[in-house]
């Protein structure tokens, strides 16, 4: 049996990490996004803004259940987001982002072993699962919607009513 531990960064680099680092801050990233770009189809890209705030909502989600010891849930990988849910996803999404980064703000939390070493396998802690499943996934997913919304000529964050 593996007695390693994967720990993940300190505190403070994930707290950078999910979301107050040099980049532009989440609230930036989908703000000022009219729900009509949010759900639009672009050619040949395989989702819409909406479709991967979703997808990365859900992933927090699930990670966000592990972390506090629930069952997590099997939500859909890529939910599909009309405009009428885009407000409430936004809104849904920042707040399990804040969850998240209070998790980030509480040493004992991230120490805690998500998963045991296995023979074969080291440990997670919460610390590794967060750097490893939520912040790298987030950072990931946000330059998708950056430039997305490059394409859709919404970036700089330009006002909804300012969109075509």
């Amino acid at each position: 049996m593996s007695d390693s531990l994967l720990y993940g960064p300190p505190p403070e680099t994930l707290r950078l990490l999910l979301g107050h680092a040099d980049f532009a801050a989440p609230q930036q990233i989908l703000g000022n996004l009219s729900a009509h770009l949010a759900v639009r189809r672009l050619p040949n890209i395989s989702h819409t803004v909406a479709e991967i705030v979703g997808h990365m909502h859900n992933n927090m989600l699930y990670n966000l259940d592990l972390i506090e010891g629930r069952q997590a849930l099997k939500r859909p990988d890529w939910p599909h987001v009309t405009q009428q849910d885009w407000a409430e996803l936004v809104t849904e999404f920042l707040k399990t982002l804040d969850v998240l980064l209070h998790c980030a703000r509480d040493p004992e939390l991230l120490a805690r072993v998500v998963f045991p070493p296995t023979a074969t396998e080291p440990g997670w802690t919460v610390g590794y699962k967060l750097a490893v499943n939520v912040a790298k996934h987030n950072a990931y997913h946000f330059g998708q919607i950056v430039i997305l919304r490059q394409l859709l000529r919404a970036w700089p964050s330009v006002p909804p009513e300012a969109q075509s």
